[in-house]
């Protein structure tokens, strides 16, 4: 198998190869595309996955046959397995121990009468399985509104409301590599009409954030991944994870998510 790459001209020690196309002008990355299975890949092909160093966006349809292998990919599997699923990310948050608002899951009708024993207004709610990207956040201020909430979303995930205007996201790439920037809310009241949004900014960068994100990244094995937080004057609580974050809010602080990571791998950072 070696000799057939290096007849190939590819330098098996460093050798790079993507499923997913996000990294398609990057030369020193060979990317093979989406295929619907396995088997519709040349064997050729699979031969260069079982070489590769790394297998990049391995997607979440083959990622886990990566890490049943112990092949490096990145994203790491375990950026798949959270993305889209804030019930698991909940649940690592409190099992790291992560300052973390104050959050319950409700399951049906019965369950969810339950909420307003809990909680008071405002309160927040978000899409339990679509809130890797931001905006499917919807602050709560009357039963009205929780009823079309409640209507719309099972189970239903409720977290305190933390009075803050500004959030701060951390982008950790490779556990180390960071990219931080300000959100301020572009409104302090967002309804299930008018999901939160905001603009960004960056200044005043603060260490003890960075460093707390680097070490979430690194203790949940979370090779690309966005922290948002909130400050409430003594300590920063981490709102959510995002994934796959080359979404509006890059280009929106001038910075381009697949650009930097293929810099990355040009100076053998990935």
């Amino acid at each position: 198998m070696r000799f057939a790459l290096m007849k190939r001209g590819v330098q098996v020690s460093r050798l790079r190869v993507a499923i997913g196309e996000q990294l398609k002008r990057c030369p020193h990355v060979i990317t093979l595309g989406v295929r619907a299975q396995m088997a519709d890949y040349t064997s050729d092909e699979r031969e260069l996955l079982l070489a590769a160093e790394t297998v990049f966006y391995p997607t979440a349809r083959f990622v886990d046959f990566f890490a049943t292998l112990g092949k490096k990919t990145f994203p790491s599997s375990n950026c798949y397995r959270l993305a889209g699923n804030m019930l698991k990310q909940t649940a690592l948050l409190r099992l790291l121990n992560v300052p973390h608002p104050r959050t319950r899951v409700y399951y049906g009708q019965k369950q969810k009468r339950e909420i307003l024993k809990d909680f008071v207004f405002p309160l927040i709610a978000k899409d339990p399985f679509g809130s890797s990207k931001s905006g499917r956040d919807f602050l709560i201020t009357d039963t009205e509104q929780l009823d079309w909430y409640n209507q719309q979303f099972n189970p239903a995930y409720i977290q305190e409301y933390l009075d803050a205007e500004q959030e701060l996201r951390v982008v950790v790439l490779n556990y180390n590599t960071t990219f931080v920037y300000w959100r301020k809310a572009a409104s302090s009241i967002s309804t299930p009409d008018s999901p939160c949004t905001g603009s960004w900014r960056m200044d005043n960068v603060p260490d003890d954030a960075v460093s707390m994100a680097k070490q979430i990244a690194w203790d949940a094995g979370l090779s690309d991944v966005a922290l948002d937080m909130v400050y409430d004057g003594s300590r920063y609580w981490v709102l959510r994870f995002i994934f796959q974050n080359g979404d509006e809010s890059w280009p929106q602080a001038g910075k381009d998510h697949f650009g930097t990571i293929m810099a990355m791998i040009e100076r053998g950072e990935l």
